[in-house]
């Protein structure tokens, strides 16, 4: 009875130590931060380490279902997550973002052949890049003279 005491106990240090080694190795996962994880996760080139992000991103709640579906294809449309953008097709060539109303912002990131438009996190248009044409305005340009908020009718 004493022996078989000892050999479970000892079983349960040995596994808690096998336990205690792996889950040493997900703590660096797990302390990353969203953004980098989303930014390295396109250029990791070993399956398990890139199944270990997608898994620890997806627990976070930092894909959408498109992303899901889009990911192994490596596309990027409407409704994808800024995180999902930058697995699939890694950092853009460049971006540029504005507050438009408080805690509301919106970005264009530029890649080589397409414009995504992004707004508090979420892809919201896309364009393609041809030679000759604007990227999209961040914002509207104001008139110098705005008409009333309300138009009433004139009194007769």
């Amino acid at each position: 009875m004493k022996k078989n005491i000892q050999k479970s106990f000892y079983g349960i240090l040995v596994s808690g130590l096998m336990i205690g080694s792996v889950q040493a190795g997900e703590t660096k996962i797990s302390e990353m931060k969203n953004l980098d994880m989303c930014v390295n996760y396109s250029t990791l080139e070993s399956e398990e380490d890139k199944k270990a992000y997608y898994d620890e991103l997806n627990h976070r709640g930092q894909l959408s279902y498109k992303d899901i579906e889009r990911l192994p294809k490596k596309e990027v449309g409407n409704s994808s997550t800024i995180c999902g953008m930058y697995m699939a097709l890694g950092k853009p060539l460049a971006e540029q973002a504005r507050q438009i109303r408080p805690m509301t912002f919106k970005a264009v990131h530029v890649y080589p052949d397409m414009y995504y438009v992004s707004q508090s996190g979420m892809i919201v248009e896309t364009f393609e890049r041809k030679e000759g044409t604007m990227p999209p305005q961040l914002a509207a340009d104001k008139p110098d003279v705005e008409p009333p908020p309300v138009l009433y009718k004139a009194p007769k």
